[in-house]
């Protein structure tokens, strides 16, 4: 009976999770895209707010390749609700952007874990 219901939650919440990180996906990889191939500004503005040291970020030219954006970004994502309070920027929307990318990777990240473990 207990078990019965565990596994009732554990459809429900997996299935719900499912939805949310299906939704995320699209605007995630055309944001992505955008950030990695568009201007430089978007990335800047992210590296000001979450970036421990910013002059030494910025030294490095490879920063600024496509491939270093995004994987920073993917960075930034993932360590987003440990590094929350570094955040100089107290913008709702920037906040809330962030929390909604840092789920979604997350949400990845664990499904991969949970797939793996089947």
């Amino acid at each position: 009976m207990v078990e019965e219901i565990i596994n009732n939650i554990k459809i429900v919440f997996l299935g719900t999770y499912s939805v949310y990180i299906i939704i995320w996906a699209l605007p995630a990889v055309l944001f992505g895209a955008v950030l990695s191939l568009g201007d430089s500004k978007r990335i800047i503005f992210i590296d000001n707010i979450l970036s421990k040291d910013v002059k030494k970020l910025h030294s490095n030219h490879t920063s600024m390749l496509s491939s270093s954006i995004i994987s920073r970004f993917l960075r930034y994502c993932i360590v987003y609700p440990f590094i929350k309070k570094r955040a100089i920027n107290t913008n709702i929307k920037f906040k809330i952007f962030m929390w909604v990318n840092s789920i979604g990777w997350w949400g990845v990240i664990l499904f991969g874990f949970y797939a793996l473990l089947r």
